[in-house]
């Protein structure tokens, strides 16, 4: 039973990814914040992830993910965007923010860096920050009677098949395209600089209301990313010469389907939060992370074919 000093005190879970390296470090550098920090912590860890936690911090414990995700005020993740992900499918319609430190890659969703993560941390505790509502997409299945969620995206996927899959697409009722591809994107804004970024579709800044429908690799040059509002109904009926086809939610695995499946894709009516910076911006990401504005020729040459 919780004690009424452990109810009086601000719970912060965290969720990490035991791939990496540093992540111990930065849990010490948690550990020695809360012991001197002037306000009541409780850390909180997942048993899962137990093993990879040795019993020398004083102040992170150990607990099961429903207690986690029942009693934090924030989750924290040390990763990647990978580990955000994993981060927003256990939160789900919790409403928990989620504040991403990055040690991993590109970090478009976990873009805190790592000398940033105590000085964020004293803004949550403050109330010195912002809170972006991301959309989410969610997936039924109309002959199985399923329903999921994904953040980023759904990939419908041709199975390894050599040959190509045909996706009768509709926007509210209305016939779309007939795309005969290796397989369809429906992505959200978030997820717009993830797998349909590389698939050749747009950039869109978080906080637009709009769905991203998105071929790979299709039959027809003519046939290019749309852009919808995020308020419209997608169906999906899906044809293939071989014995299924694939469905994946954010680079997850989630089933194959028999030649003509149905899928309906709309918005959730719930969404999920992340904790942003006051002085963060979207667009200095994107030149950050993609390297926009700087000079990759060779400057030296330069200067001396210019002498």
């Amino acid at each position: 039973m919780q004690s009424d000093n452990f109810k009086n005190k601000t719970t912060i879970g965290i969720i990490i990814n035991p791939r990496k390296e540093e992540v111990l470090q930065y849990l010490k550098k948690i550990d020695d914040w809360v012991d001197k920090c002037q306000k009541t912590i409780n850390i909180l860890a997942c048993t899962y992830q137990s093993k990879y936690l040795p019993n020398t911090f004083e102040h992170i414990q150990i607990c099961a993910e429903d207690r986690l995700l029942s009693e934090s005020k924030l989750v924290l993740t040390l990763g990647g965007d990978g580990t955000i992900l994993k981060a927003v499918h256990a939160v789900n319609d919790k409403q928990i923010p989620i504040l991403g430190i990055n040690l991993g890659g590109l970090g478009f969703l976990a873009d805190t860096p790592p000398d940033k993560m105590l000085n964020n941390l004293e803004a949550f505790l403050t109330g010195n920050y912002l809170i972006e509502d991301r959309i989410v997409l969610e997936c039924q299945t109309e002959s199985k009677d399923e329903t999921f969620y994904a953040f980023n995206d759904f990939v419908i996927d041709k199975s390894g098949f050599s040959r190509v899959i045909e996706i009768i697409t509709s926007v509210d009722g209305n016939l779309l395209n007939s795309y005969v591809a290796d397989g369809l994107i429906i992505s959200t804004p978030t997820g717009s600089t993830g797998y349909s970024l590389s698939a050749g579709g747009p950039i869109v800044v978080p906080k637009t209301k709009v769905f991203i429908i998105n071929p790979i690799c299709p039959h027809s040059l003519t046939n290019r990313p749309v852009v919808i509002s995020d308020e419209s109904m997608i169906k999906l009926k899906v044809f293939t010469e071989y014995k299924e086809i694939n469905l994946y939610k954010d680079g997850q695995f989630v089933n194959n389907y028999p030649s003509g499946i149905v899928i309906n894709i709309s918005k959730a009516d719930f969404v999920i939060k992340l904790i942003k910076m006051k002085e963060m911006s979207f667009f200095e990401t994107l030149r950050n992370k993609l390297h926009w504005g700087e000079d990759f020729r060779d400057k030296k040459r330069w200067s001396y074919n210019n002498q």
